[in-house]
């Protein structure tokens, strides 16, 4: 048996998400999970993303905050070229092994 790498598996978006969250965000948030598996950092099968509006020359910006449980890990960035930022919206990508899905929690 191979160990695979976290989140290295077929991946899916809810309805829900995909309806109101843009393919640019969502991209984002993938490839800031490629970003740390790249890197090595252990991960855990719950990423929580948690997106808001931060003002920069009265231009809205997508601020992200990204957090998992085991190992802790907390870490901000921003996603430029997000037509629409999202405030107050949390998302969540579960890594089931078998393949990997990007919800809302009141989905789950």
């Amino acid at each position: 048996m191979t160990n695979r790498r976290m989140f290295d598996v077929p991946r899916y978006a809810t309805r829900q998400v995909a309806e109101q969250v843009g393919l640019e965000l969502q991209l984002a948030l993938w490839a800031a999970i490629d970003l740390r598996a790249e890197k090595g950092q252990e991960m855990d099968y719950l990423q929580v993303f948690e997106l808001s509006v931060e003002w920069v020359d009265d231009e809205p910006l997508q601020k992200v905050l990204n957090r998992q449980e085991q190992p802790q890990h907390e870490v901000s960035f921003y996603v430029d070229g997000v037509e629409t930022p999202l405030d107050g919206v949390t998302l969540w990508v579960m890594d089931s092994g078998t393949y990997c899905t990007m919800l809302f929690p009141d989905e789950y």
